[in-house]
């Protein structure tokens, strides 16, 4: 069982046919605090780095939750150029730009662009912010507000019927049965009047809908407003349960104590540094662990521990863990850190923005990439593994697959990723290798790599690419060092390349 720094509360609720009419009039100030957002967007192309794919749009929504500040989803805001709000009844607009986003929260917080125009002006001062929910319990009753086509806002009726935390990346979720679905990223659910939920998706099969919970909510934009963003707290470790009694009693831990058993630690986390794979947890920020990993939660009942370290701390908090190791009591402090996806052995690679000036996000990045010769070299990323389409699993190199589905077995160090030979542009200088593609590299120049920053670091010390070492393959693959300059040039103008090369600042 993993542990992930994405532990984020799940709320199931129910939609059900209420005594009376399911659709009821809303109350007139929606349309002042939930606006529509189209968003303009480009992603770059996960196969070739260096290209873009065709400008789309999207749309979505999104609750006003301060002056001037409007939460959302980030998957809607992801890689955007061109961000904006309209009134649904007047259909004033206003340009927004994204202030702090998060993938793995799936959270955005927008902030209003300058605007000079009068009508600008006047549709942003007549916004009122939504308060949040406290917090959410079963069985409480929630009114989902839905825009319809016509600009008319609708309302429908659910009851929460489960809490849950996750131990992967995944918001709250809202089980419905209506027969009017919810459309659109960031749908608000509100509680008592208050804002208890914003919707991430939608599935008409099971008519369920997944939501972030008011209570993530609040942090996210907490945390947003205070720079820098520090964002879920990880510990950085994998458990299994502990229900064997039989091991129990060889690891010194009674029945009553509950406990999970830590089986492999992350590098660079702060459970590295002080925990063991063998060590029992007995408790968590001196919250007791039972033996399949749950606790009793003050708001939410029994929940996994993930909702514990991400959803009740910080990144930066240090916690005192109770351990038994050695079959002797103790406790150690465990320091939280931030889960980033770039730290990944293999990222995900979504590219959902990164700091610009005065704190707004600007569109996400290319991957890191090198062309010499006609061979481009990159990092290997799940996004680049799923480009291939729904069979990725059989059609890409069934080596780089395990890598990717089987990460936590390889021991790495902490900057650790895996460098391809992802493709051979056919040139007079690479003849003879151009039938190699999504090979893992081992060595550039005859050096060891671990990641692209190595690559860049080889390359440029030797004034160039001379030499690509294959993992499997018993012969380098060599480039003429004379020839390779104009052959850079001919590659770079045959291939419509703008750049040949792509390195992030450090």
């Amino acid at each position: 069982m993993k542990l992930t720094a994405c532990s984020i509360v799940l709320l199931t609720g129910l939609l059900f046919a209420l005594p009376g009419p399911t659709v009821a009039a809303p109350a007139p100030d929606y349309d002042a605090s939930v606006v529509e957002i189209t968003v303009t967007y480009q992603d770059y192309d996960p196969q070739i780095p260096w290209r873009k794919k065709a400008s789309a749009r999207r749309q979505g929504y999104g609750v006003v939750i301060s002056a001037g500040q409007v939460l959302t989803t980030e998957d809607l805001v992801r890689n955007q150029t061109q961000v904006e709000l309209r009134r649904a009844k007047s259909g004033a607009k206003l340009a927004a730009t994204v202030l702090e986003a998060d993938d793995q929260l799936n959270t955005a917080l927008l902030t209003f662009s300058n605007s000079v125009t009068a009508n600008a002006v006047a549709a942003a001062n007549a916004l009122l912010p939504m308060s949040l929910a406290d917090t959410i319990r079963r069985d409480d009753r929630l009114t989902i507000v839905k825009l319809e086509k016509t600009g008319e806002f609708q309302t429908s009726e659910g009851r929460v019927v489960e809490l849950s935390a996750s131990a992967s990346p995944r918001p709250l979720a809202l089980k419905v049965l209506t027969q009017s679905s919810i459309d659109g990223n960031g749908t608000p659910a509100l509680l008592n009047g208050q804002l208890a939920g914003i919707s991430v998706a939608y599935d008409k099969k099971t008519q369920t809908g997944l939501f972030i919970p008011c209570t993530t909510l609040r942090r996210f934009i907490t945390d947003a407003n205070s720079p820098p963003y520090k964002g879920l707290a990880w510990a950085g470790f994998q458990f299994e349960p502990l229900l064997d009694p039989v091991k129990r009693r060889y690891l010194g831990v009674t029945e009553t104590n509950g406990g999970i058993v830590v089986t492999k630690t992350t590098p660079g986390s702060g459970a590295a540094e002080v925990l063991q794979a063998g060590d029992v947890i007995t408790a968590w920020d001196g919250i007791p662990i039972d033996a399949q990993g749950y606790y009793t939660d003050t708001d939410f009942g029994r929940l996994r521990l993930a909702y514990l370290i991400g959803g009740r701390r910080a990144a930066g908090d240090s916690v005192p863990v109770a351990i038994v190791r050695d079959r002797k009591p103790r406790t150690v402090q465990v320091l939280l850190k931030r889960q980033r996806d770039r730290d990944e052995f293999i990222p995900e690679a979504i590219s959902p923005g990164r700091p610009g000036s005065a704190g707004a996000l600007r569109p996400g990045e290319s991957v890191e990439y090198l062309v010499e010769g006609g061979l481009v070299l990159r990092e290997l990323t799940g996004n680049y593994l799923r480009a291939s389409g729904e069979n990725w699993k059989l059609q890409m190199n069934p080596r780089l697959v395990y890598y990717y589905l089987h990460q936590d077995k390889f021991a790495r160090q902490p900057g650790d990723h895996v460098v391809l030979l992802s493709m051979v542009l056919p040139d007079s200088i690479n003849i003879g290798y151009q039938e190699f593609h999504d090979q893992a590299v081992t060595a550039v120049n005859g050096q060891p790599i671990r990641n692209m920053a190595d690559v860049f670091r080889v390359v440029d010390s030797a004034g160039g690419l001379r030499r690509v070492t294959l993992l499997g393959c018993a012969v380098d693959l060599a480039l003429d060092k004379a020839a390779l300059t104009e052959a850079n040039r001919r590659i770079a103008e045959q291939y419509r390349i703008p750049r040949l090369r792509y390195q992030k600042e450090r």
